[in-house]
């Protein structure tokens, strides 16, 4: 009798489960119908509980008293990964915490199955540090470790960009010379291949540590950060340090401004600042702890203003009177560096490593929920001007194609 397996994609923003046994294989309905999980953890300091996903999410924005942590997949390729951090009145390893997300991604999929799963495989960016291999590697290694410790015993991993193609080789009726896109929360990854039905020829991948995350900071920096006093001018001529509003910005370091020393900080340069009514906000921001909350509206104006020209941001919760009303013309210029190295990262992988020219490229297929920015498709039709786009579905191709990887590898 067949063991069963499975395929996870443990992404920045957002995980899904493939699982199989035998020949078959399904996505897991991971939340309700929900077939994603957003990858976020909130520790209720009130209940005891740990809540994951969406409730995780609603918990910290329903104001409980907690820690609320989003993007663990950053840590993974950073120096945090050897840290320990404050939850409530103890202090946790970023591997536990990573682990009990992972360990809930098992468990789910094995309520799922009725059986238990020790046969992964597991998604990797291309890229999880740039331009160092060692650390790369470690990365890889972490996260290994960390599969281990939840249960798993036969562990591969396979690029998440290859896995998308596998969902994507599912479709063919002829060859095609395939630059497969995968924009995800935390990283651009890139496989080029020629694909035929029941073939595959790998010529290239790449990738680059910019994704979805980094447009939320580039969007907030921009915009609502401008409210906190970002860019503002002190007293004696100089701006209001940068480094608050980049860490406010950015989702896995938010918590890290919520000491007393930045508190302390923070005070000082209210003081010397030209217009007080911006750092007064800035304070209440952080001894309220609601930097996640104006993450969450951001990343929500990111996405709407994929639908429509105009967003209004409401922030009364966070701070009485606090509207922002954001253009679609503000997310297109404040993407627009980042997209452009995405775009030449892509142009990269085909030329460089593939050793094609962009014309060869006869269809881009992409996947990833980052692919929804504005002006980001605009960009790769222009770089790749002889190529037909098609898009997987942005949440799950990864996860069906890890699943197919995990069958090929134990479903026999």
């Amino acid at each position: 009798m067949s063991r069963p397996y499975c395929g996870i994609d443990f992404g920045t923003s957002n995980s899904a489960v493939c699982v199989g046994e035998g020949e078959n294989v399904q996505l897991v309905p991971i939340e309700g119908d929900s077939v994603t999980l957003p990858s976020a953890l909130f520790f209720n300091f009130e209940t005891g509980e740990t809540r994951f996903g969406r409730q995780a999410v609603a918990e910290y924005l329903d104001h409980y008293d907690g820690r609320l942590m989003r993007a663990l997949k950053s840590i993974l390729g950073s120096s945090l990964i050897g840290e320990t951090t404050q939850v409530g009145n103890r202090r946790k390893d970023f591997r536990a915490i990573i682990g009990m997300y992972i360990a809930e991604l098992k468990d789910r999929a094995e309520r799922f199955t009725g059986h238990s799963i020790d046969q992964v495989v597991l998604g990797r960016p291309v890229r999880f540090v740039d331009n160092d291999d060692v650390a790369d590697a470690r990365a890889e290694a972490e996260l290994r470790g960390i599969a281990e410790a939840q249960g798993f015993r036969d562990i591969a991993f396979e690029y998440e960009p290859l896995a998308a193609a596998r969902d994507y080789q599912l479709r063919l009726t002829g060859a095609e010379t395939v630059l497969v896109t995968d924009i995800g929360g935390g990283t651009s990854d890139f496989s080029v291949l020629r694909l035929a039905p029941g073939s595959s020829d790998i010529l290239a991948n790449g990738g680059v540590h910019i994704g979805g995350t980094d447009f939320d900071t580039r969007l907030s920096l921009a915009t609502l950060m401008r409210d906190l006093g970002y860019r503002s001018q002190l007293k004696g001529g100089l701006e209001m340090p940068g480094l608050y509003y980049h860490q406010l910005s950015t989702w896995h370091l938010i918590n890290f401004l919520y000491t007393q020393k930045t508190m302390l900080g923070v005070r000082q340069l209210h003081h010397q600042a030209v217009d007080r009514s911006m750092t007064e906000r800035l304070m209440k921001v952080l001894e309220n702890h609601s930097g996640h909350e104006i993450a969450n509206k951001v990343e929500l104006a990111k996405i709407a203003l994929s639908d429509a020209e105009m967003t209004t941001v409401d922030l009364n919760a966070v701070d009485k009177g606090w509207t922002h009303i954001i253009g679609r013309a503000a997310l297109l210029g404040a993407t627009y560096n980042d997209v452009e190295k995405v775009v030449n990262a892509a142009t990269d992988t085909v030329t460089a490593r593939a050793g094609l020219t962009p014309e060869a490229i006869e269809t881009l297929f992409m996947t990833g929920g980052s692919t929804a920015l504005p002006g980001f498709e605009a960009a790769m039709r222009a770089a790749f001007p002889n190529a037909r786009v098609h898009y997987g579905d942005r949440f799950s191709s990864v996860a069906s194609g890890l699943g197919l990887a995990a069958k090929q590898r134990f479903g026999k």
